[in-house]
């Protein structure tokens, strides 16, 4: 990510929470340089064990995965007033969101709100069906826009495949940040410890080892993305 120039103001759009978290190390770094980042996150309870909690429906677990966004991106230190929650239409079957009308509108609000200049946001090939409604609607609103716009399509662990066109490397020191971060997602960790095996964030950072390897890089960690731009930009 070296070269972003200052000015340039980045969008994180997330189907889930913790979408954010998959490239935190990336997103301070723009941080770091001065950039504006604001992100927006679906609410959903997908994910979320009926066993967690006692008395779960749909909407006390849309409210745990928020607070533990919350909680993440205070250690992140992204301030409250750059965070917006959106209420989405969601499959019933999963829970996940969908591709509707509605949805595409109130995303293009957001994106038409903060002016973005980078947009992060899962790869749309994708095993995650919120992933691909996500990506499928994004595009369609940048396609149509007056003003450009690149897409940084993230590479997570349900990406069936895509192409590096850029990638953040980083040590042990940012994993084990990073790892504090993805930690918060207590729900996702103990989901992950009972169906994989292993926590939120070794899954995750195991990712991130793999795109190290795969590039052959000289340090332990990656994050990769696909790059893809909207418009004329000078």
């Amino acid at each position: 990510m070296d070269g972003v120039p200052a000015e340039a103001r980045a969008l994180v759009l997330g189907p889930h929470p913790d979408d954010f978290d998959a490239v935190a190390v990336t997103l301070r770094r723009l941080a770091d340089n001065g950039n504006l980042l604001h992100t927006a996150i679906v609410r959903t309870g997908s994910g979320v064990l009926d066993h967690y909690a006692p008395d779960l429906d749909w909407e006390k677990k849309a409210a745990i995965r928020e607070c533990e966004q919350r909680e993440s991106l205070r250690l992140f230190g992204l301030p409250e007033d750059r965070i917006t929650f959106l209420s989405l239409d969601n499959d019933n079957d999963e829970g996940q969101l969908c591709e509707t009308p509605r949805n595409q509108q109130v995303l293009a609000s957001v994106i038409d709100g903060f002016g973005p200049d980078l947009i992060f946001l899962p790869h749309g090939n994708d095993s995650n069906s919120a992933h691909r409604a996500l990506d499928a609607m994004v595009r369609a609103i940048v396609a149509r826009r007056a003003t450009p716009a690149t897409l940084m399509l993230i590479r997570d662990p349900k990406t069936v495949a895509m192409r590096t066109d850029l990638y953040t490397p980083f040590g042990d020191e940012l994993a084990a940040w990073k790892a504090r971060l993805l930690r918060c997602h207590d729900t996702q960790h103990h989901r992950n410890l009972l169906t994989r095996g292993r926590g939120f964030d070794e899954r995750i950072l195991a990712g991130n080892r793999q795109i190290a390897r795969e590039l052959g890089l000289d340090v332990p960690y990656a994050e990769a993305f696909e790059v893809e731009v909207f418009g004329q930009i000078h």
